[in-house]
């Protein structure tokens, strides 16, 4: 399970980097919308689902490594627990092990 666990986070980690990554170069052609389309972070590394989101709500999410971006329904009981609903994704956070350790050391945000 542990295995599993790690697999988890990493792979939303990965998801988590990518989203960076579109939010970067979004910023950079400055879209003047204040909302973004970014991939979903869930476990699953097969899911390609979009979500739109807020850049503020974004940004928000983003202060805390333990928090990601998730399309309803896709939050892995086992490892997280849905603490924001909105149309068309959840925000979860990582429970307390494996999964939440890997969100915290593959953080791009951390110094």
């Amino acid at each position: 399970m542990e295995e599993r666990e790690r697999r988890i986070g990493r792979n939303e980690a990965l998801f988590r980097e990518v989203n960076e990554r579109i939010e970067r170069v979004s910023g950079a052609l400055q879209t003047g919308t204040d909302s973004m389309t970014i991939l979903c972070e869930c476990g699953n590394e097969s899911c390609v689902e979009r979500i739109e989101v807020s850049v503020s709500d974004y940004e928000r999410i983003r202060k805390d490594p333990k928090l990601f971006f998730v399309h309803s329904g896709h939050a892995k009981p086992e490892v997280e627990t849905v603490v924001e609903e909105h149309e068309g994704y959840d925000v979860v956070r990582k429970n307390s092990g494996p999964a939440a350790d890997m969100a915290r050391e593959l953080d791009p945000r951390s110094d």
